[in-house]
């Protein structure tokens, strides 16, 4: 899958780079989830900078807020969804680290 990934903090223009990554596997009560409209806030922009709340751990997929798209897939033990439902995904929280995941994504795992 594709992302745009920053690599430090500093102008968005000057450190995202577009990468490939695996495409990710939801856990037990998680979904993933194909990204199809992810927006570009201001605060994503001063997140990049280092001039907001927090700093995530570099390297970063970009956007931090929210998205919209479609359940790809889900893992064991989730209910009351379906593949295939649109969705609304707003501050994910990250798979691994304390930092939120970046929806600026093809695909992000979220708890369901």
């Amino acid at each position: 899958m594709r992302a745009l990934v920053a690599g430090k903090v500093g102008e968005p223009a000057d450190v995202l780079r577009l990468e490939s990554r695996s495409v990710p596997t939801p856990g037990a009560g998680q979904v993933l989830i194909r990204v199809k409209a992810p927006p570009i806030h201001a605060s994503d922009l001063h997140v990049l900078r280092g001039r907001y709340g927090f700093s995530p751990e570099f390297p970063a997929v970009g956007g931090h807020m929210e998205c919209v798209g479609r359940i790809e897939a889900m893992g064991p033990d989730t209910e009351e969804l379906r593949v295939g439902e649109r969705v609304v995904v707003a501050a994910v929280p990250a798979v691994s680290g304390p930092h939120m995941a970046g929806t600026w994504q093809e695909y992000l795992v979220a708890d369901a």
